[in-house]
């Protein structure tokens, strides 16, 4: 039995259960879980940090300053951005019932010239609207809400820089500890199999971020030079949401060409707009995503669909952020198993 490859050997299938059971137990304690994950990923973006001051430095102190560096590089964020951020959010809460108002405006308009106007003048466009707006504030003011009540908890924020100081202080003792695991279980290609998670994680946290990042930047400073409002908001935004694949891209260029068509009408500015997100993903397609992602990551629209959904359903907001690492990992096992089985 020990002879066969893989999948029959049964300690490779023994450890193939338990990852499943330990994701099947994590979705009954996510609240928790979700606090490691956190951390985990704050280790694996500030590990190149921590690498370079092992050098120089003991590596406690080391650990200490790469978090020390992290958490200084959220601080400027929320100095220089967050404030820009929820100011505009909360004028395009406001002014976004003013926007509607447009919109029946203008259909009434329309059915005034074009259509039976005799028949259709009593017919109140607002009904059709009503739903949509408020369906879109309450989930605007939930996902607010959700995301405010996770970030602002004292508590939460202090255990999850504990946490991810000691997880990177323990991250190489924990690296050897199941290496000599897989090796005493003759798991040969636990190596291989960890260096390829490591890969993915690698292209889709620090790659994608990086993507996002630019996207973010380059999308605020165009947009707020059209003079769309909250140009700063939607080009952070639309720069932000490309970390998911394939919708991210439609939901940011769509909402802002919505609202550039409410502010603007068909003008010039607009045909700038779409310019300015046709540009990004040129950019994006042809020059970022294969200098910083490469095809490391391969997963299927529907997959990542369905990470998706899950995620926002098991933890909302941040559910979204982390469902499609977590994905890519069970991509690598998956597709490690099924090769080894056929």
């Amino acid at each position: 039995m020990s002879n066969l490859p893989g999948f029959y050997n049964y300690k490779g299938l023994l450890v193939f259960i338990g990852i499943l059971l330990l994701i099947f137990f994590s979705i009954y304690v996510f609240e928790v879980v979700k606090l490691f994950i956190i951390a985990f990923v704050i280790v694996y973006i500030t590990s190149p940090i921590k690498l370079y001051f092992d050098k120089y430095i003991n590596k406690t102190f080391s650990s200490l300053f790469s978090i020390i560096i992290f958490i200084l590089f959220l601080l400027s964020i929320f100095i220089l951005i967050v404030p820009i951020i929820l100011e505009q959010t909360q004028n395009l809460i406001l002014i976004l019932p003013s926007y509607v108002s447009k919109f029946e405006n203008f259909i009434r308009e329309m059915n005034t010239k074009y259509l039976f106007y005799d028949q259709f003048k009593s017919l109140d466009i607002s009904i059709l609207f009503k739903p949509l707006s408020n369906t879109f504030l309450k989930s605007g003011n939930e996902l607010i809400k959700n995301s405010v009540e996770f970030f602002n908890s004292f508590f939460n924020i202090i255990l999850i820089l504990v946490i991810s100081f000691y997880m990177s202080l323990e991250f190489e003792k924990i690296k050897s500890f199941f290496n000599d695991l897989a090796s005493k279980s003759n798991f040969k290609d636990f190596k291989k199999l960890t260096d390829e998670i490591d890969l993915v994680l690698s292209k889709f946290i620090r790659g994608q971020g990086s993507i996002c990042a630019i996207l973010a930047i380059l999308y605020a400073i165009s947009l707020f030079l059209v003079g769309i409002k909250f140009g700063i908001l939607l080009g952070i935004f639309s720069g932000l949401i490309s970390f998911v694949p394939y919708i991210g891209a439609f939901l940011g260029g769509g909402l802002t060409l919505v609202l550039g068509l409410f502010q603007f009408g068909i003008s010039i500015e607009i045909v700038i707009i779409l310019s300015i997100f046709l540009a990004g993903q040129l950019l994006e397609s042809y020059y970022l995503t294969p200098k910083f992602v490469g095809n490391a990551i391969n997963l299927n629209p529907i997959w990542i669909m369905f990470a998706l959904l899950t995620g926002a359903y098991l933890a909302g907001f941040v559910g979204i952020l982390i469902s499609l690492p977590i994905a890519a990992i069970c991509g690598v096992l998956l597709r490690y198993y099924i090769a080894k089985l056929f």
